[in-house]
């Protein structure tokens, strides 16, 4: 319910276009996200429209209460007492930076969906007397899963393979061995399919340009702890060191009782599954740009070990002070993203990012209303952004794309026919067309001799404070090129 009172994210609007026209890959992402959205567009259009907000944000809302409950399946699993599975389930909830923005459709929601199946599955194999033959297809299902939804899935897949190796009895080992690489296999072939015909632009981008371009930084790299114990908790990157504590430095196999050696075990199994997204994603920002997301796969292990610990009536002082401080910045994340908070505290409105969820919904009422002469011709956007967001805003019925494009991104847009070519230089003009631009990609049209001239800005507040303005251009083609 809250996120179909709110407009989608640009990163959002990217991916409704993608469902708009499902491929084997795409320019910085396996597909999974896209066909989860292509697929609940098929159920639901006919009842609420093609692109409506239920489309985009229906499966996070879905994919978010799955991941919930494998989480507690696995809690209960793995010896968690079920009258206490709520208090676990309102801990896990704590996890803010996750849990407060899993109403927004990214390609995380199927990840953590796939990885905490893995997760279960794998603890199940594992230590389990007895295992169903479908335990194995759901494995492999979940490291196919994984690899579609992003490429750095495949860690979860090596965490899967280690685990089993160490516990599993030899039998289960190879069967889940052979699971994991089946699905690898079939999580490969579309990816290897797109990349081969797109000169490996996605993988390229992924491997290298997305973690080069900085150099050792040890401010850098403070801001990104910072930033981690502000949406994860303090409380539970302290945590993560006591499981690591108690899990290897102080364990006593020989000594231990039923429930510390029970302790051990899952507190190693938890940060197996944490080890190799930590070797990456925790040592990276230290020479390039990071994303504070891309660390959310070290600390979920963590919390699912918090959550068993309470289950069993153990680390209560710890998971009261993670709600404490996680259950608050969560309710003021979704509180934020209606009241203009951001307005109140800063003048740039680019520095709220809740000011992103305004304005596009917009726009073709306003284009209707202010330019009716002008709301047949196609619309083109420079940045992935804005066009996404033109084109989401105007339905499918409309033309909207994006211009210029490069190799990668080629095969997403509709070629509306309004240029010669489609770049990757900005091309000439061959009829009118509208040009979209806002306050946060705010670079006006390069068409090579075209005149363009602003129509009219389209401005949206909330409460008294603005939170986003778009600009509306209109392009014509010039002379003629040689």
């Amino acid at each position: 319910m809250h996120g179909l009172f709110l407009g989608l994210t640009d990163d959002e609007a990217y991916y409704w276009v993608l469902a708009q026209s499902p491929a084997l890959g795409y320019a910085y992402h396996p597909p999974a996200v896209a066909w989860v959205i292509a697929l609940t567009q098929a159920i639901v259009s006919p009842f609420f429209g093609a692109h409506s907000l239920w489309v985009v944000r229906l499966p996070s809302a879905l994919g978010a209460g799955g991941i919930l409950y494998l989480a507690l399946n696995w809690v209960r699993r793995a010896g968690g007492a079920s009258d206490r599975l709520s208090a676990a389930g309102v801990l896990l909830l704590s996890f803010a930076g996750f849990f407060g923005l899993a109403w927004m459709m990214v390609p995380d929601i199927p990840l953590f969906l796939a990885w905490t199946l893995a997760f279960s599955v794998t603890w199940n194999l594992c230590f389990e007397k007895k295992c169903a033959d479908r335990e194995y297809f759901w494995l492999g299902f979940a490291v196919m899963f994984l690899i579609l939804s992003k490429y750095s899935g495949v860690l979860a897949a090596f965490s899967a393979a280690s685990c089993l190796f160490i516990w599993a009895p030899r039998s289960r080992f190879w069967r889940g061995a052979g699971a994991i690489a089946i699905g690898a296999v079939a999580a490969s072939v579309p990816i290897i399919i797109w990349n081969a015909t797109h000169e490996w632009t996605s993988i390229l981008y992924q491997i290298s340009e997305r973690h080069q371009g900085g150099d050792l930084s040890l401010v850098r790299y403070a801001r990104f702890w910072a930033i981690e114990a502000l949406v994860a908790g303090p409380c539970l990157l302290i945590y993560g060191a006591k499981i690591f504590r108690r899990s290897f430095l102080f364990s006593n196999r020989g000594t231990e009782t039923g429930t510390q050696e029970l302790e051990t075990r899952v507190g190693r199994f938890a940060l197996l599954w944490a080890g190799p997204g930590a070797l990456v994603f925790l040592l990276q920002p230290l020479w390039a740009d990071f994303k504070p997301h891309w660390a959310f796969v070290v600390w979920w292990p963590l919390f699912l070990t918090l959550a068993w610990a309470v289950s069993r009536g153990r680390d209560l002082k710890w998971a009261r002070t993670q709600m404490l401080y996680g259950l608050p910045l969560a309710a003021f994340i979704l509180l934020s993203c209606h009241l203009p908070i951001g307005g109140l505290l800063m003048k740039d409105p680019r520095l709220d990012v809740t000011n992103d969820l305004y304005g596009w919904s917009d726009l073709r009422e306003f284009i209707g209303t202010n330019l009716p002469d002008e709301l047949k011709l196609p619309i083109i956007g420079s940045r992935y952004q804005t066009a996404a967001q033109a084109a989401f805003a105007i339905g499918r019925d409309g033309k909207a794309s994006l211009l210029p494009l490069d190799l990668k991104a080629k095969d997403e847009w509709p070629d509306l026919g309004v240029s010669h070519g489609v770049g990757p230089e900005w091309p000439r003009l061959t009829s009118p067309v509208l040009f979209v631009s806002d306050n946060r990609y705010d670079s006006g049209p390069a068409f090579p001799d075209a005149k363009c001239r602003k129509l009219a800005r389209l401005e949206k507040k909330r409460w008294i404070y603005l939170a986003k303005w778009i600009d509306v251009w209109r392009c014509e083609p010039g002379a003629s090129p040689p």
